[in-house]
């Protein structure tokens, strides 16, 4: 009898994208256990060729098929997929609101509304609906999904644990104190009011830094963000890191002195997971999934007071025991993200998938 099938489709793959590493990873977990695994995607980066397939290369090995879909947004991996005799095992990212793209990319705009009618679409063949987060199995549930589940984006600690960047290190050391953020810049992750706490921030600690790191994803926005911290004259005090290697993103994570998030929708948001492993102290608005990814951790504040929220952060910067006391319990809480956790859930998600196949 041959190993039993499982492959994964996603919209694109690229290196240090949180999809794809997460297919990877269920990739690397399926192989362990026995399965002919494979990862296909609609646009691949040339740096993993040899990992990721062509979406059009698949063909079901058998009817009814069961392959894990990867949503996130709109795309024709998912036509495709509707158009042969597979049945889904959904893992939902969460497709988010067209609205914030509206004047800003109406491409975008686009794609996001049709991921969101694909989802309905989906709703009939999937066997098992699970979100990355409780906000995204609840909006499953929302959708008529039926069952559903949560299955959390893993961290999965060897890609944290190189050294830093030596280079970065000393170019940065002897500045800051240094605020972090990682996600692309778009308007969701609302970059411009990073840069608006900063101007205030500034005023209290002259030589503050703001790390602005992840790929300039819509460029008008990014164009903008760029013209707003130069009007503020603080284009020295920006970084706009753009996508960095890992060696690089671990050493932002270990020159912040804080993480802030003013971003207004996250399905999960896998950057909070990775400040609380490194001990960086958290800020954050208090939107979508955010407060449940954190569970109780960092602080949360519900108004973009930028001046009383510059204060906020001066006070995690200076404090060392306020500071430990939030990371320490922050430590606690990125235990359940953690690959072993993670992977019992998924084994244990498995299982119901393939009995009721």
């Amino acid at each position: 009898m041959g190993k039993p099938v499982l492959h994964q489709f996603l919209v694109g793959a690229a290196p240090g994208d949180a999809i794809t590493d997460y297919a990877l990873l269920l990739r690397r977990w399926l192989r362990e256990d026995g399965f002919r695994s494979e990862i296909f995607a609609e646009s691949i980066d040339s740096a993993l060729v040899n990992e990721v397939r062509p979406y059009l290369r698949y063909r079901p090995s058998c009817p009814g098929e069961v392959i894990v879909l990867h949503h996130s947004i709109g795309s024709t991996v998912v036509d495709y997929l509707l158009s042969l005799d597979v049945r889904f095992l959904l893992i939902y990212h969460n497709v988010t609101p067209p609205d914030f793209f509206h004047g800003v990319d109406q491409a975008l705009v686009k794609q996001l509304e049709t991921g969101r009618s694909q989802l309905a679409r989906l709703r009939e063949r999937t066997v098992q609906g699970l979100g990355v987060s409780r906000y995204d199995e609840l909006e499953l549930q929302e959708a008529g999904f039926s069952p559903t589940g949560v299955l959390p984006i893993p961290l999965e600690e060897s890609h944290y644990t190189m050294e830093p960047n030596r280079e970065l290190v000393k170019h940065y050391q002897n500045g800051g104190p240094n605020v972090l953020f990682v996600g692309r810049l778009v308007p969701n992750k609302r970059q411009e009011d990073l840069i608006k706490l900063l101007y205030h921030y500034r005023r209290i600690a002259s030589s503050a830094k703001l790390f602005l790191v992840g790929s300039p994803w819509v460029k008008p926005y990014a164009d903008w963000l760029q013209e707003l911290a130069d009007e503020l004259v603080m284009s020295e005090a920006v970084v706009f890191a753009g996508h960095v290697p890992q060696r690089d993103l671990v050493t932002y994570y270990r020159l912040a002195n804080v993480y802030v998030s003013m971003s207004e929708h996250e399905g999960l948001g896998k950057p909070l997971i990775e400040s609380m492993y490194f001990d960086v102290p958290i800020v954050a608005y208090k939107a979508a999934a955010v407060p449940e990814t954190l569970g109780g951790t960092g602080v949360l504040f519900r108004y973009k007071n930028y001046e009383a929220l510059a204060e906020v952060v001066d006070i995690l910067v200076r404090d060392a025991d306020l500071r430990q006391r939030i990371t320490a319990r922050q430590q606690e809480r990125v235990r359940i993200f953690l690959e072993p956790q993670v992977r019992q859930v998924w084994e244990n998600q498995l299982r119901n998938v393939l009995w009721m196949g």
